[in-house]
């Protein structure tokens, strides 16, 4: 029993920190451009909104945002490497429990078979994989001061595509393996984004109202006449 009780408890904390490292990454993503995080979601916004004129004001007026979307997005690397980690003395790894069950170390009757897809992930040695860019970004410079951040180029980032796919194989493997107990998971994260719905509407009613030149002015630069007409009135 006692042993059984240790899987399921590894089996949680995974699904914990998976859970957390899926709300950084959402974060990170919808506060550095709401627009492709809305299309990559098919999500549809308020049609009174010109989306393209919010997105501007998130990812060009809002430095709040910009620093919200880097640190969540810090965030997300320290954790979800956590999960994928084949350190001996990480402690939530889901290379640690493949290796638990398959020695018989856990007594739990569980396929392993669950565990295929996302191993491939995990022993990827390819330098351009999506997981090995996330690991030297830990290693190299979010585990080490901000003075190291200034030399990252950004060939060393893995695009948002890319992550959402790996966390879809993360997801595949969570839902493979609780349903080794015949149990469900929830693994929605949109309460904790509608938050950010709100605050994205107050800055754009900010800058419909604003009659401060300066903010006006850099709205006239982006967008054309019919459009910051139609903006106001809306």
């Amino acid at each position: 029993m006692e042993d059984i009780n240790k899987c399921k408890e590894l089996i949680g904390k995974i699904y914990v920190l998976y859970i957390k490292s899926k709300i950084g990454l959402a974060q990170a993503h919808i506060t550095r451009s709401p627009k492709l995080y809305f299309e990559k979601f098919n999500i549809q916004n308020d049609p009174k909104i010109n989306i393209e004129i919010l997105d501007y004001l998130v990812t060009s007026e809002s430095p709040v945002y910009a620093e919200l979307s880097r640190k969540s997005w810090v965030l997300f690397v320290l954790e979800i490497t956590k999960i994928l980690s084949r350190s001996k003395g990480e402690k939530f790894g889901i290379w640690k429990l493949y290796n638990k069950l398959s020695n018989k170390e856990f007594k739990e009757n569980i396929s392993l078979d669950c565990f295929i897809e996302i191993l491939k992930v995990i022993e990827d040695n390819d330098q351009d994989s999506t997981l090995n860019k996330l690991k030297l970004l830990r290693d190299k410079f979010y585990a080490h001061t901000d003075s190291e951040i200034n030399i990252m180029t950004q060939d060393l980032f893995p695009t948002y595509n890319e992550v959402w796919e790996l966390m879809d194989v993360i997801e595949r493997f969570l839902v493979a393996i609780y349903s080794e107990y015949d149990a469900g998971i929830d693994l929605r994260i949109d309460r904790f984004l509608n938050k950010y719905a709100r605050e994205f509407e107050k800055t754009y009613k900010y800058f419909q109202t604003t009659m401060d030149i300066a903010d006006t002015y850099r709205l006239e630069r982006h967008f054309s006449k019919l459009e910051i007409e139609s903006f106001r009135k809306k």
